[in-house]
């Protein structure tokens, strides 16, 4: 029997998430632990645990994180205290790097809206991907 070492690698990382990652695009602010500046960027993705950030702020691990997220339409921010779990160096020379955030603090009421933004924005795009029945093959008409 023939093993391909590269499969399976991409089920092991997918099998250590507990929860479904929704992609969402939420504002986010932080203190640069370095500089003490207030950093601006986006998530890529929101779960239950966590948030994926992109910058080019330098973050080491196991560095805590007070985050404001800001959803769209929403006046009030949601304050939650992180801590960076993992890192991955983004491709070219200033690319910067993503980083994994673990939700530490959080409450629960905030985390509930976080979620509830992302799962409506995914579903919004799921719905949208069969908006037009011309593209469903069953509403064809023959």
């Amino acid at each position: 029997m023939t093993q391909n070492y590269g499969e399976g690698v991409e089920d092991m990382q997918k099998e250590r998430r507990k929860f479904k990652r929704f992609d969402a695009y939420i504002s986010i602010r932080f203190r640069s632990p370095k500089t003490e500046h207030m950093v601006t960027t986006l998530t890529h993705d929101i779960s239950r645990d966590g948030i994926k950030i992109s910058t080019m702020e330098i973050l080491r691990m196991g560095a805590l994180l007070d985050v404001e997220l800001t959803i769209p339409d929403d006046p009030r921010p949601i304050y939650v205290t992180g801590e960076i779990v993992w890192c991955k160096k983004l491709r070219g020379e200033d690319e910067g790097c993503e980083y994994g955030v673990k939700f530490l603090k959080m409450d629960p009421v905030d985390k509930f809206r976080a979620l509830d933004f992302a799962y409506n924005n995914w579903l919004e795009e799921k719905i949208n991907d069969f908006a037009d029945p011309e593209e469903i093959p069953e509403l064809k008409e023959i």
